[in-house]
């Protein structure tokens, strides 16, 4: 039975990132998020309305997103905990512009994608950045022969809790391809048909 959860907050898997941009007092920065969603060439990104990050990405409107793995967890917290300071500087990190966006990629992040802003969209203390995926680059480790992404290979760091406690989660070796479970219903049911 399922009952009424109140908590302020509950992530339920999101993964974590380095949102880069341009930075008038440091050049360039980047701070930690997990609240970001792609569909096709369009990427959302949310962060706090009166934060660096947004007050400096409404100003260049430009950013991009660059997905760390578990190793980079130590320099993900640094980034998130240290408001409006020089995060390349405290977590070591270095970084390449942008080709076609005035933007950090992270070079330590085996995935980055760089993006322009379309619109924001301020809904209370935050602020929903919807832009335009122009580029993406991916280490080379992580593409096949295919020119296909290598899924298995990748693992992204999980941001995962509630208002209580939350914590950082990495992925394990179990998967399910995609279309395998209804294409497997479906035959059940044509073999039930004849």
């Amino acid at each position: 039975m399922k009952k009424t959860f109140e908590t302020k907050k509950l992530y339920f898997g999101f993964p974590v990132f380095f949102l880069g941009y341009k930075d008038d007092i440091h050049g360039y920065n980047i701070s930690t998020s997990s609240s970001a969603y792609s569909l096709g060439s369009m990427m959302v990104v949310a962060m706090r309305t009166k934060g660096n990050a947004i007050t400096e990405i409404t100003k260049h409107g430009q950013f991009t997103v660059n997905i760390p793995t578990q190793e980079l967890t130590r320099e993900s917290e640094i980034a998130g905990f240290n408001s409006r300071k020089d995060k390349f500087a405290l977590t070591g990190l270095s970084y390449t512009v942008g080709e076609t966006v005035d933007a950090p990629l992270v070079d330590a992040c085996p995935v980055s994608i760089e993006c322009e802003v379309i619109e924001m969209v301020e809904c209370g203390a935050l602020t929903n950045v919807i832009g335009r995926v122009t580029r993406r680059v991916v280490e080379e480790s992580l593409i096949d022969e295919d020119n296909a992404f290598k899924t298995l290979e990748f693992s992204p760091i999980s941001y995962i809790g509630d208002g209580a406690a939350r914590l950082y989660r990495y992925y394990n070796d179990d998967f399910v391809q995609m279309g395998t479970i209804i294409k497997e219903i479906r035959e059940q049911e044509e073999h039930k048909a004849e």
